[in-house]
């Protein structure tokens, strides 16, 4: 079988991450991979946010469970404390993709964070892509915040993902072949 296939495949969403740190070298490949996304018109209009800092990957999720409490949706911060209360199950790395607003801009981001979860997979890593975290961005802290990561000036929140290595298993999703139409 074709190894990019091959790890289509086997990839999932992993909610539970052990404490090990990711390597420089599966830094610099996750990286790669990212500035390798192609973009609409090749506008590159997006900007890649690695954050590996315990204290900042802290704030980040504490601050997305804010923004959801604050937001008034109670029964799902409950829902995230009965489940452990973090919402990036604490992956080592969380990579946040911002955009420049453009026509295009939400489709560049969902490419590049599929590259990104595809070479984390392939470097025996997992990952969880993340869209709980537009709140925060959006929200009564939004501009602390994009201070805080370091957003540059006329970027926007688009997608986030968290990458690390798996504390738990989880198979893959069932493919349907229904879903595809032949024209």
């Amino acid at each position: 079988m074709n190894e990019v296939l091959k790890t289509m495949l086997e990839r999932s969403s992993i909610r539970a991450y052990t404490e090990e740190k990711l390597t420089n070298e599966e830094l610099e490949s996750l990286k790669a991979a990212a500035l390798s996304a192609p973009t609409a018109m090749n506008r590159q209009d997006q900007r890649f946010i690695f954050v590996t800092d315990d204290e900042k990957l802290k704030l980040f999720d504490e601050s997305v469970l804010r923004e959801i409490v604050e937001s008034g949706n109670l029964d799902f911060a409950e829902r995230i404390r009965s489940r452990g209360g973090s919402t990036t199950y604490h992956a080592p790395l969380i990579v946040i993709i911002v955009s420049k607003p453009a026509h295009f801009s939400r489709v560049d981001a969902g490419i590049a964070v599929e590259n990104i979860a595809l070479c984390a997979k392939s470097l025996g890593l997992d990952s969880v892509i993340l869209g709980m975290p537009e709140g925060m961005f959006r929200g009564a802290h939004a501009e602390e915040l994009m201070r805080e990561f370091r957003f540059p000036d006329g970027f926007e929140f688009s997608i986030a993902i968290g990458v690390g290595h798996r504390a738990m298993d989880k198979a893959p999703h069932e493919t349907d072949p229904k879903h595809i139409i032949t024209v």
